[in-house]
C-alpha cells in the first residue's frame, strides 16, 4: 500500500516516452557456436548436452550492452526531468567509459549475489568485488578496472533449445550498478536503469512496437 508521500513522490515525477527499438544490437555473432575464443575473448557456455559446443562471446555481448547505454542517453535527452530526477548529468556517460575500460579479472563478489528468475542480475548494487577464493560459476564473467566492478555477464540456457538468456550489469566508476540488461534470445528483451532514488524499467509492448518505460522503486 503506498503512503500519501510516496503517492505524492510518484505523482511529481514526469511522463515517460517510450524508447523505441533497438533496445540494443545483438548479432547473429555473439553466439559463438564451435571455435575458440580469439583476441583476448572469453567464450560463456551455456547449452545442454544437446548443444554442449554453444557459447557467447563476452566481448561481442558487451558491445551490445554498451549500444544499449547509448540508446538510453538518447532516450534521456528525449525526455526531459528524467535525468535529473535519476542521478547528476553526466553520470551514465562516465559508466559508459568505465564499462568500455574494463578487463576480465579474477575478482568475485565478496558475497555472491542470487539471480532473480534463475538467469537475472538484479537491479540493485552487487556489492564489492574480492579475490576469488576458488573458481565462480562458468556461466559468469566478471570485468574489472582496478578493483572496481565494470561490468558483470551472466548466461544461462534458455527455455528453447540451444538459444541463451543472457543478463549484463553495467557500472559507474565508483562500481556502483547503473543498468542491468536482460537478452533471452528465445523470449523478450528487458532493462533497468538504476538511479540513485529512482529506477526505469524497460519492458517490451508489442501493442506499441517499443519498450515501455515505467518509474519504479521511487525513495524519498
Amino acid at each position: 500500500m503506498l503512503t500519501i508521500f510516496t503517492a505524492a513522490a510518484l505523482t511529481a515525477l514526469p511522463a515517460l516516452k517510450p524508447l523505441q527499438p533497438p533496445l540494443a544490437v545483438f548479432t547473429v555473432e555473439v553466439l559463438k557456436g564451435d571455435g575458440p575464443a580469439e583476441g583476448g575473448d572469453r567464450l560463456i557456455t551455456y547449452a545442454g548436452p544437446e548443444c554442449s559446443t554453444r557459447s557467447v562471446s563476452s566481448l561481442r555481448a558487451m558491445g551490445a550492452a554498451l549500444t544499449m547505454l547509448e540508446r538510453v542517453q538518447q532516450w534521456l535527452e528525449q525526455n526531459p526531468g528524467a535525468e535529473a530526477k535519476l542521478f547528476k548529468k553526466g553520470t551514465l556517460a562516465a559508466a559508459m567509459k568505465h564499462a568500455s575500460q574494463g578487463a576480465f579479472t579474477g575478482l568475485a563478489p565478496c558475497r555472491a549475489p542470487s539471480l532473480v528468475d534463475g538467469w537475472k542480475w538484479p537491479a540493485t548494487d552487487l556489492g564489492k568485488l574480492c579475490p576469488a577464493k576458488q573458481p565462480g560459476p562458468s556461466s559468469q564473467v566478471w570485468l574489472a578496472v582496478k578493483s572496481q566492478p565494470s561490468s558483470a555477464l551472466s548466461v544461462t540456457a534458455a527455455s528453447t533449445p540451444c538459444q541463451p538468456r543472457l543478463s549484463i550489469a553495467l557500472f559507474d566508476p565508483k562500481g556502483r550498478a547503473r543498468a542491468v540488461l536482460h537478452a533471452d534470445f528465445g523470449g523478450v528483451m528487458s532493462a533497468v536503469l538504476l538511479g540513485d532514488r529512482c529506477q526505469v524499467e524497460f519492458t517490451y509492448d508489442p501493442d506499441v512496437e517499443a519498450f515501455q518505460a515505467q518509474w519504479k522503486s521511487c525513495k524519498g
